[in-house]
């Protein structure tokens, strides 16, 4: 059992190790030093959460408006290209683990 954790803990070393995760952190921490767009993303979860409970067409707009405004700025693209190409990679990771459990599972 020991053996497979280190193979996991290598993998996962691996991964942190990659470009792509590196470019990441590094996209996610400009963001989180961003104050204009970390104050429109805290508007459009204060909004969500006020959608969720009142269903107002109004606030709904709200929150269209603010993530039109959030999507013109190159950083926040930038983050969701590199973002959904780290879920990607994630997620074949996920796909080989799982074929592997049923593989191993399967009579």
């Amino acid at each position: 059992m020991n053996n497979i954790e280190s193979k996991i803990d290598e993998l996962f070393d691996e991964l942190e190790d990659s470009k792509l995760y590196k470019n990441y952190v590094k996209v996610k921490e400009k963001l989180e030093n961003n104050n204009e767009i970390m104050s429109i993303i805290n508007d459009i979860k204060r909004y969500q959460k006020i959608s969720a409970n009142n269903k107002d067409k109004s606030v709904d707009d709200k929150i269209k408006d603010l993530y039109d405004k959030l999507n013109h700025y190159p950083l926040y693209q930038s983050y969701l290209i590199i973002k959904e190409e780290l879920e990607e990679e994630l997620f074949m990771i996920k796909e080989v683990f799982e074929k592997c459990f049923k593989d191993i599972l399967e009579l």
